[in-house]
């Protein structure tokens, strides 16, 4: 609940500062589909083991990282493309809450300029986040003490989002590409490891 609250106030201030770089058309099919794959993740949470799902996409993140990192691309932006990233986006929110490694492969490997792609990617996370909060809000999940780790944590979310714009004034493109990449691969290994053990 936490997260999805910090996470809803991190890509406002993000979408807030890029919005005239937010490709709206492709967040707004890519965050539908979602909605759409959602229902279907928590089937696969019903009926799939969540720790061999886990190790799966994980294998599959890293390997598709792999082909990015290799020259693999996505010619130009496609309607069906939006969808299939979307929607597995949302089937893996609801079955592991790894949400994010589809939609930012596939951002990635349509080579969205680095602005273009963290707007995008904020306001997609934007409205999602904002949807958990609205239904842990409508489940009665939000109490004092919530809102009082998130004042709390504000503080150094704001530090946090400052450093991280010095720092991204500073990159080149090919550095950018490179951390996301690293950031995936980062997290795939993390995934891995926390399902193995």
């Amino acid at each position: 609940m936490l997260a999805n609250i910090l996470g809803s106030a991190l890509n406002a201030l993000m979408v807030w500062r890029l919005w005239p770089l937010v490709r709206w058309r492709t967040s707004l099919v890519l965050l539908a589909a979602a909605a759409a794959g959602m229902p279907l993740g928590l089937l696969v949470l019903v009926f799939f083991d969540a720790t061999a799902l886990r190790v799966i996409i994980a294998l599959t993140v890293l390997a598709s990282t792999f082909a990015l990192w290799r020259g693999f691309a996505i010619r130009g932006r496609s309607l069906a493309g939006d969808l299939a990233a979307g929607f597995i986006s949302g089937v893996l929110n609801t079955s592991t809450s790894m949400s994010g490694p589809p939609v930012v492969l596939y951002l990635q490997g349509r080579a969205m300029p680095p602005d273009q792609f963290r707007a995008t990617l904020a306001a997609f996370f934007l409205a999602s986040s904002g949807i958990a909060v609205a239904l842990f809000t409508a489940g009665g999940q939000v109490h004092a003490h919530t809102l009082a780790q998130v004042a709390v944590a504000a503080v150094a979310l704001v530090t946090g989002y400052t450093a991280g714009a010095a720092v991204y004034s500073r990159l080149t493109s090919a550095h950018f590409r490179g951390i996301v990449l690293g950031v995936l691969v980062a997290s795939a290994l993390l995934s891995l490891a926390t399902a193995v053990y």
